[in-house]
């Protein structure tokens, strides 16, 4: 084969890249503003809808700011949850990021709480709970590093 051929093959397979990625962009663009016929019919008014006012969700409570050291072992906790609800076993969920790269003291800090949150009994906890539940044990227990 010679190097014009190649070069040429080469530019054509570059140009169809192009355009089949200008089409799928175009084509992700529209879908992200297409909404769905549910979402139509709930905010157009009908005859009979016309006096209603929307009705306003809850706006969330802020929440607390918490080190970043707790937050880290909110993470783990988390992550132990799901690993039980996996059924992973324990060590996998020892060699996670979040806790192999950390200094043996901190290290040993986070495996306590992936071990604990991992043999909880009972059922899971609601997030909320489950966020104080750490935080607090972790303000309690674990100086920052």
């Amino acid at each position: 084969m010679s190097v014009f051929l190649r070069w040429g093959i080469f530019g054509i397979l570059a140009v169809a890249a192009l355009v089949y990625s200008y089409n799928v962009s175009k084509d992700m663009a529209a879908k992200r503003t297409v909404r769905p016929e549910s979402v139509v019919a709930e905010t157009s008014p009908g005859p009979a809808e016309t006096a209603v006012a929307p009705v306003r969700e809850p706006t969330p409570a802020p929440k607390s700011t918490a080190p970043p050291h707790c937050e880290t072992e909110l993470v783990v906790a988390k992550r132990a949850l799901e690993a039980r609800r996996q059924g992973e076993p324990i060590d996998r969920l020892l060699r996670i990021q979040e806790i192999a790269f950390e200094a043996p003291p901190r290290r040993q800090r986070l495996e306590k709480v992936a071990t604990r949150w991992y043999q909880f009994e009972g059922d899971e906890p609601i997030p909320e709970a489950l966020r104080i539940g750490v935080i607090s044990d972790c303000v309690r227990f674990s100086p920052a590093p």
